[in-house]
C-alpha cells in the first residue's frame, strides 16, 4: 500500500477511533485501518475503508434509521419481487437495492413509508392503490394475491379476545352473510365496508359485543375491516358475490352484487335487528357521503392512520 503524503510503501493496520458525521449526527466508533509506518497518516485500503463506511451506515441506520435486515424482511414477508416492491413505495428498484444491502440511507420520505410499514403492514393496501397506475393489470393482480395471501394466513381467528375485536370469536360464516345482506342490491365496495363498521360497533354498544369478531383500521376513506381485500377475493373466487369496476365520470366505481340469498339462520334475533337498523338509516347515502359520514366519528378522529380502532369508541356513535 501506498501513503500519498510522503510516498512511503510500508504500511501497518491498527483499531483506529472513527467519527463520521452523517445527516448532522455524529456517528464514532472503532474499525481496523492501514496507516504509514513513516508518517502513521491513514493509507487507502479498499477492504478496509469500504468495512467502514459499512459500519458507520449501519450504526446511523440502527440508531436513527432502519436496519437493512428489516427492509429485507420486510419485503420477504409480502413475497415480493424487488421490482414489485419498488414500485409500491415508489422508490427505484437499485435504490431498494441499496437499502437492502446497507449501502445507503433511506431518505425521510421512504423512510416513513418503509416504518409505517413495518408497524402497521396493512397501509401496503394504500400504497398499492395509490400506485396502481405502476402496474400492469396481471402485476396488480399478483400483487394482491401475495398480499391477500399474507394477511390470509395471519388472520385474527384465533387471536385473544379483546377491545380491537369487540371480544368475539372471527366468523367468516357471518362476514360472508353479512356482505350478501348489505349486497343483496348492488352496492358500492366503500358503503358496503362503512355499514359492516356500524353493524359491528352499534352492536357493540348495545351488547358489549361485535357481531363477526371482525377488526377495524383507520385508512383514508373511513373506518374499513381489517383483511377485507381478502375477505373479499374469497367471495369472488367461490362465486359468492359479483366484483365489477366501472367508471362513472372518470371515478372508478367497484360495484358489488350478491350472488346468492343471505342466510338468516347465522345471526341472532339482536344481529338482524341491528342490520336492518343499519341499512335503512343508511338506505339513501351515497359512498362519499356515508365515508364523509364516518370521518366525524371519534372512532376515526381519534385513531392515528393505519391504526385499529378500539371497539370502546362504539359508546360515542349516535344513530
Amino acid at each position: 500500500m501506498h501513503c500519498d503524503i510522503c510516498n512511503c510503501d510500508d504500511s501497518y493496520i491498527k483499531v483506529h477511533k472513527h467519527s463520521y458525521d452523517i445527516k448532522g449526527k455524529k456517528i464514532e466508533f472503532k474499525s481496523k485501518r492501514r496507516f504509514c509506518k513513516n508518517c502513521n497518516n491513514l493509507v487507502y485500503d479498499d477492504y478496509l475503508d469500504n468495512e467502514a463506511s459499512k459500519k458507520a451506515l449501519s450504526i446511523y441506520n440502527d440508531m436513527f434509521g432502519i436496519n437493512s435486515n428489516e427492509v429485507y424482511k420486510l419485503r420477504k414477508q409480502f413475497d415480493l419481487s424487488l421490482e414489485l416492491f419498488s414500485r409500491i413505495i415508489g422508490c427505484a428498484k437499485k435504490t431498494l437495492i441499496s437499502y437492502e444491502k446497507g449501502k445507503s440511507i433511506p431518505n425521510d420520505c421512504y423512510l416513513i413509508v418503509i416504518k409505517s410499514l413495518i408497524e402497521e403492514p396493512r397501509i401496503i393496501y394504500t400504497l398499492i392503490d395509490v400506485n396502481k397506475s405502476e402496474f400492469t393489470e396481471k402485476e396488480y393482480t399478483t400483487i394482491k394475491e401475495k398480499i391477500n395471501k399474507y394477511f390470509d394466513n395471519s388472520t385474527n381467528a384465533n387471536e385473544e379476545l379483546n377491545e380491537y375485536n369487540g371480544y368475539s370469536n372471527y366468523s367468516l360464516d357471518k362476514i360472508k352473510n353479512i356482505i350478501l345482506f348489505f349486497s343483496k342490491d348492488t352496492v358500492l365496495k366503500t358503503k358496503l365496508l362503512k355499514e359492516m363498521f356500524y353493524s359491528d360497533f352499534i352492536y357493540y354498544k348495545n351488547n358489549c359485543v361485535s357481531i363477526t369478531g371482525l377488526e377495524y383500521a383507520k385508512l383514508p376513506y373511513g373506518p374499513v375491516p381489517e383483511q377485507y381485500e381478502s375477505i373479499l377475493t374469497k367471495l369472488i373466487s367461490e362465486k359468492v358475490i359479483n366484483y365489477k369496476v366501472e367508471y362513472n365520470n372518470q371515478y372508478e366505481c367497484h360495484n358489488i352484487k350478491a350472488n346468492l340469498n343471505y342466510d338468516p339462520s347465522v345471526f341472532t334475533k339482536e344481529e338482524l335487528e341491528v342490520l336492518n337498523m343499519i341499512k335503512m338509516k343508511f338506505l339513501n347515502f351515497g359512498s362519499k357521503e356515508l365515508a364523509d359520514y364516518s370521518h366525524k366519528e371519534k372512532a376515526y378522529t381519534d385513531t392515528k392512520p393505519g391504526e385499529k380502532i378500539s371497539y370502546d369508541y362504539a359508546f360515542d356513535i349516535e344513530i
